[in-house]
């Protein structure tokens, strides 16, 4: 019997070409996003109150019409428990005796959450990543989050160690022990499997540490290796559907920071292990152009992330993050992360959703937000070092004691330019300011004249434009003459920047 040779060469080389079609996209980078919307998941359905399209309604209707291109959305349990349908992670709330019933409620009915999410996002045109919080540790405090295998293994966690004088949580986990690493691989695994994402993030910032202290450098190459594990399944599972599955990751704000923490970022962006990184959790002061130098030849974009708690801006303020945003597009970045926000309407438990539904149709473009955005606050990073952040903050000075002596030294980023029609007031809030207190600013070598109290604890004074550098503004506060009324010290909380376009 003859073989039609013509006919088998032909199916032949249409797979070779769909092999070699498959691989050129893959290596393709990623698309660029004006706005990543990471919805924390969890407030979103608790304030549903159980209702299915409630829920929906909640999560999709604010990202309609506005610039938000793709959500990264977290199935609100952190990461240790499940609020799907898993058979890696236990249902939150099991061990505890402390269901979240409406999510068992949907899973029985067919409405397994990330089923519904990567339905919904496709009939709105929006991407969707899952975003995998890998070391959450809201178990610490939150009892139905609390998952048996931590209860079994205790010896998988670090517990509450000293970090420099931050000390961390006591379920944290320890990415040292090999179980913990396969844990979190077999998560990633399911998740693929069983739901149709077009990417993974991971989210390093919830929470480190992640090594013991002292051995964050010796053991990095654990995370490394994780990751490249991780990119490999996303590989397979993106050949098998025909299409590239994205990995993201959000890391510290600074290449040093991720360091002390053992996220090795430059070896990730070298060997193409990531396609996005987004930076920051709460910190203001952000080293955008220091990733950007890395990740820019590699065609991986850089976001940096807008979230108030951490810094005590909570919740963030239309100002406040208008102004931020500013100084993000400013330096370079590809387009801006909202964590932690909350715009729908309907029993919004955060009572955040007109303000951010609106900012959310503006933020992605910087011409956009100047015209719509007439009010713009620049402040001066502040918050410290935090349980769950060990090594952020590290160019942060405030809060900080009014030395008699030597003035406190710190800076706010303004990277806008001003016309001489604007209308800006530098304020400084000083807890237990005194009437008679005499305090002495300077604004980049000169000093600020005609400060009035304003309110209990603060002090205003105009500026003109021309008294601002684009980009970097050093401050020195200085406590000159000291009331005899308190002792106490005299804490600065806050250096503002306050604009005024009106």
């Amino acid at each position: 019997m003859k073989t039609n040779t013509k006919h088998v060469l032909l199916p032949l080389s249409i797979c070779l070409f769909l092999v070699a079609a498959g691989a050129a996209e893959e290596n393709k980078p990623a698309k660029p996003y004006r706005v990543i919307f990471n919805c924390d998941g969890h407030a979103v359905a608790k304030d549903a109150e159980g209702d299915l399209n409630q829920w929906i309604e909640n999560l999709f209707g604010p990202l309609e019409n506005s610039h938000v291109d793709v959500l990264f959305w977290c199935d609100g349990a952190g990461g240790n428990t499940a609020n799907y349908d898993s058979q890696v992670l236990e249902r939150t709330g099991v061990r505890s005796g402390q269901p979240r019933t409406y999510i068992d409620k949907w899973i029985d009915q067919g409405n397994d959450p990330p089923k519904v999410v990567a339905r919904e996002a496709r009939k709105r045109k929006l991407d969707v990543f899952y975003s995998f919080r890998i070391n959450d540790i809201h178990d610490s405090f939150i009892p139905d989050e609390m998952p048996t295998f931590k209860v079994e293994h205790p010896e998988w966690m670090i517990g509450e160690q000293n970090y420099g004088g931050v000390t961390s949580f006591k379920s944290a986990l320890n990415f040292a022990v090999p179980e913990v690493r396969e844990l979190k691989f077999r998560v990633v695994e399911e998740l693929f499997q069983k739901y149709d994402f077009d990417g993974l993030e991971i989210d390093f910032l919830r929470s480190s540490p992640y090594f013991l202290p002292g051995t964050e450098s010796k053991n990095a190459h654990f995370l490394t290796e994780l990751l490249q594990r991780v990119r490999q399944h996303l590989n397979k599972r993106g050949k098998e559907r025909g299409r590239p599955i994205r990995l993201a990751v959000r890391v510290n704000e600074s290449l040093r920071s991720c360091r002390l923490d053992g996220y090795d970022v430059p070896t990730w962006i070298d060997k193409g292990l990531v396609d996005i990184v987004t930076l920051g959790s709460g910190v203001m002061d952000i080293e955008l152009r220091e990733f950007k130098k890395l990740a820019g030849p590699k065609g991986i974009h850089v976001y940096p992330c807008l979230y108030g708690w951490p810094s005590k801006y909570s919740p963030i303020s239309a100002e406040l993050a208008s102004g931020l945003a500013l100084n993000y597009h400013a330096q370079g970045a590809d387009g801006i992360y909202l964590f932690n926000w909350f715009p729908h309407t309907k029993n919004n438990s955060e009572d955040t959703g007109t303000y951010m539904a609106r900012l959310m149709k503006q933020i992605g473009d910087p011409d956009t937000l100047r015209t719509a955005q007439e009010r713009l606050m620049f402040p001066a990073d502040r918050g410290r070092p935090q349980r769950a952040y060990q090594y952020n903050w590290l160019h942060c000075v405030l809060p900080a004691a009014l030395p008699d002596g030597k003035p406190v030294e710190t800076a706010m980023r303004v990277f806008e330019e001003f016309g001489g029609s604007t209308k800006l007031t530098l304020q400084l809030q000083v807890e237990n300011l005194q009437d008679d207190d005499e305090v002495l600013v300077t604004l980049n070598g000169k000093a600020v004249k005609g400060l009035q109290r304003y309110g209990s604890n603060r002090l205003a004074a105009s500026i003109k434009p021309t008294q601002l550098l684009t980009g970097i503004n050093r401050a020195a506060l200085q406590l000159v003459k000291r009331s005899d009324k308190s002792a106490e010290p005299r804490t600065v909380t806050a250096l503002e920047l306050h604009v005024d376009r009106r």
